[in-house]
This record gives structure tokens, sequence and C-alpha cells, in this order.
């Protein structure tokens, strides 16, 4: 997996621009990937069938970026929050497990190059981050390939127990290292990362070990039958196929400044959640930033977007699993909390905006005309709405809340308000059930 950058920016600009401690951890770690891997390429002493392995993975990689490049760029363009899993993981793991360690680092930026030249550089992904990418995976390959490193007897084609759980050891330490790497550089943006970003969806992970398990199959062809090794590249590109469509599909539904649902992804899922829930009570909230608009104002306008995201980090770090969270557009969010009555619904909106008290603007990027940072902190206002003492349906629900937010501005802003009991013939559109 690796992270993408969508826009293209000049190299020194970028780099510099970057935190202190991120530059020194793409440093520390570009340069001991490098020095590692010439201290194991040094030691180890390659064959003949080491060379053929490498040359029959090698040939496999670039057909299947050839073959896919067009859906690989546009994955790359279409980009995702954090990480963004590709399809070179079948290869070099591969070559974690029936290379030297070394050569299997060497063969990990060899493709990394190609894949650079080839597709990434075109679609302004930075090369520092490209570098520092090839620099995790080569170090993933050098922490799981000795694991596997002891004749696992791979030219029988049956491996025993012990030999299967030594592949699957590799396969954990090379997802741990690189996973480690990778949310390392995120936390050191400065930006409050996601617990997507950082530990990625069951969608992501599940794509991640399928692509690993395909490598561990590549092994296998690779060694017992390399003639054979084409085949592998057929399931490997609509694993790729898959992915970009599950990333359109995200996109589509997704806001692109908070990562959460857009408003008409929110809106379905809110209305699907009503009409499925015959009992009970379903809590809704309205969250408008108070005086956003000075914050972009006097702040500009990257400070304002940071502000959003560092706010749907607080509240999604607040929900349940179950709960629904959409930006419903400029400064104001929506969330739907199944199950919830009044009193518990008041209780996690006021710990909301608690939570969204304490950003503040300085941590962002926000400081005064004469340069002193910014010490002001966000402050939000929310009305609170519940099925089905204030409606019966997802528009009644949204505007009792919409009216339970004024009135909380009224008051003074940075407070919780509960919607007034509507009486029960007042209700009766969108009847849930």
């Amino acid at each position: 997996m690796h992270t993408e950058e969508s826009q293209p920016r000049p190299l020194g600009a970028a780099f510099c621009d970057v935190p202190v401690r991120l530059r020194a951890l793409i440093l520390c770690v570009d340069a001991g990937a490098i020095a590692l891997a010439a201290v194991m390429v040094a030691r180890d002493h390659p064959t003949a069938v080491t060379w053929r392995y490498a040359t029959v993975l090698l040939v496999l990689a670039v057909l299947f970026e050839e073959t896919s490049r067009r859906i690989g760029r546009m994955r790359l363009l279409v980009g995702g929050d954090g990480a963004l899993q590709d399809m070179t993981s079948v290869w070099t793991f591969a070559g974690a497990l029936i290379l030297p360690a070394g050569y299997a680092a060497l063969f990990a930026a060899v493709i990394a190059v190609h894949a650079w030249l080839r597709q990434q550089r075109d679609v302004g992904q930075l090369l520092y981050r490209r570098i520092y990418t090839a620099a995790t995976v080569m170090l993933a390959c050098m922490a799981a390939g000795p694991l596997v490193a002891v004749d696992l007897q791979w030219d029988t084609g049956l491996l025993s127990l012990a030999s299967l759980l030594r592949v699957l050891g590799a396969l954990l330490i090379y997802t741990a290292v690189n996973r480690l790497l990778i949310s390392a550089a995120i936390v050191l943006t400065g930006a409050p990362p996601s617990a997507r970003a950082l530990i990625g969806t069951w969608d992501d992970n599940g794509l991640e070990f399928a692509t690993l398990c395909l490598g561990f199959m590549t092994a296998v062809v690779v060694v017992g039958q390399p003639l054979l090794g084409v085949i592998v590249l057929l399931p490997v590109v609509l694993l790729q196929r898959a992915a970009l469509v599950k990333q359109l599909e995200t996109a589509a539904s997704t806001d692109a400044k908070t990562q959460l649902l857009n408003p008409l992804a929110w809106r379905q899922r809110a209305q699907r959640e009503l009409e499925l829930s015959r009992v009970g009570h379903i809590a809704l909230l309205v969250l408008d930033l108070d005086s956003f608009k000075a914050v972009n104002d006097l702040h500009g306008h990257l400070v304002g977007d940071a502000a959003l995201l560092a706010t749907s980090v607080r509240i999604t770090g607040e929900l349940r699993t179950g709960d629904i969270v959409g930006r419903f557009g400029g400064e104001e969010f929506v969330v739907l909390l199944p199950g919830l009555n009044a009193e518990g619904a008041m209780a996690v909106a006021d710990r909301l905006r608690l939570r969204i008290g304490g950003v503040r603007l300085c941590d962002l990027g926000a400081t005064h005309q004469d340069d002193s940072p910014c010490e002001h902190t966000l402050s939000t206002s929310i009305g609170v709405a519940v099925f089905p003492d204030n409606g019966a349906g997802l528009t009644a629900l949204l505007a009792e809340a919409d009216k339970a937010l004024y009135a909380a501005k009224d008051a003074g802003r940075n407070t919780v308000v509960l919607a007034e009991p509507r009486p029960s013939s007042a209700s009766g559109e969108e009847r849930v059930g």
C-alpha cells in the first residue's frame, strides 16, 4: 500500500513545506532502506536460480504495469483517504518469499522506478513520497524474507504446515512494517489523522490481504511452473479494476474536504435507517461551527479546510460504528444516532461540543498579523431532534433539528438545544414502517 498525491508540486518546495519531524523520518527511512539493502546484497550470493526467479517476476510485473496502466492512472487520479493499496505488492511480496532479502529489496526498488517512470509522475505524485513508499516496501521485504529463507521446499509443490505458518508470519510482518511506516508519516504531517487513514477500512484491508495472497500464489507458480506465470496476470488485473470501481463509488459518496458522507449519500443512508427501524428512538443532530466565516477571512481557506477536517475527526471519534455522519455543506454537519432517546442524544451532542471546542487554530497553522500563534479555539452550536417525538420522517427531523440549531445560536452559540416535541397530528409525511 502507499500514499499518493493528486496535485503536482515542485519536489524541493513540497519537501521543504513538510514538518521537520516528517522530513527527519523520510530521510532516516530512505537512508536506512538503502544502507540495509546494500549490506544484504553484498552478503548474499545469488545463484542462477535466483536470477531466474527475479527475471520471471520482473517480466510479470512489467507486463502488469503496461497492461493495466490506464486503470492504475485512474486510481491515482481518483485517490482516496490516507493510504492507497496498489497491486505491486503481488510481485514484491512474491519476491520477499523466494529471493534473498537484499535482492528482494532491490527488486522492489526496480519495480518502483518503473511505476514512477511509466505512470505516477504523469499524474503528479511527488517524487519524495514515491521514494519513501519504495523504501517502506524494501524494508518490509527485508523484514519478512528471512522468516521463509529456511528451505521451504518450494519446488516440491507441497508445503508443510510449518512452512505455511512461516509464510503467514512473513505476510503479517510485511504488512506490519509497511503499515507502521506509512501511518507514522501520516501522523507526522500534522493534520488530524482519521482511523480510516491509519488502519484502513475492512475493504482496504481485504484488498491488501488479497494482493498478498496472490503474491504467495505467484511465488509458488514462479518456482514450480514459471511459464504459467502469465496466468496470474488476469486475477491481478481484475482485482485492480475492482479496486477502481470501489474507489469511484466511494468518491461519489464522500465529501472531499472531510472524508465524511456528502449530503446525498447521507440522506440516502439516513432514510434507509429510518425505514428499517420500526421500534425505538432515533436521534438526529445538526452541528454548525460558530463564526466560521471569520476563520476563513482572517486565516485563509487552508486553515478553514484544516478546521473542517479536524472537526470531522473529532466527531467520528465520539461516534459508534452504526452512527451515520455527513457534511451538509459549508460548516454544517449532520449525525444520525440510531437507538438513542433525547437524553442519550443530548449527552452525545454535549460530548461533541466539548471535543470540537478543543480544536485550537494555532495547531492548524493559524497566526495573527504579527505571526504570533492564534490561541482561539473552534466552537459549535448543535440542534437535536428525536424520532418519533419531533417527527416521523427525515425531512421533519431535519427541520426540527435546524430550528433547535438556530435557537442554540440565538442563545449565545457554543451550546446544545433539544427540539420541542411536535403534536402527533403534525408529523404525517414519510411515515416510518
